[in-house]
């Protein structure tokens, strides 16, 4: 099993994930990998800031699945993860839909 991407090599600046997704979207899932995470950009204020954990859960994902697929174009591993996600999604709505029943509302009284 391939060692999946570790915490530290995920992109925290959405901008930067985007930028580096697109420019790589239609090459290999190996470049992608070895491509810079991005230039500073100057602003010391915005690489001082915490990373955005949503930012960190897409970039893990997107690498995670290049990982497990490194001839794959990067366009591909995003549709997968695109498509991961929204089956995660649906299964939560369909819960919530479960829980929105009157029964559970009203306590069955």
């Amino acid at each position: 099993m391939p060692a999946l991407a570790q915490d530290n090599e995920e992109d925290g600046d959405y901008k930067a994930l985007m930028q580096k997704t697109t420019n790589n979207a239609n090459g290999i899932c190996i470049d992608y990998l070895n491509s810079e995470h991005g230039d500073y950009s100057g602003d010391k204020m915005i690489e001082s800031r915490p990373p955005d954990e949503i930012t960190k859960g897409l970039s893990k994902a997107i690498r995670d699945e290049c990982q497990k697929h490194p001839k794959e174009r990067v366009d591909k591993a995003v549709s997968n993860v695109k498509t991961a996600y929204a089956h995660e999604l649906a299964q939560i709505v369909k819960s919530m839909k479960i829980q929105e029943d009157p029964i559970h509302i009203n306590g069955g009284s």
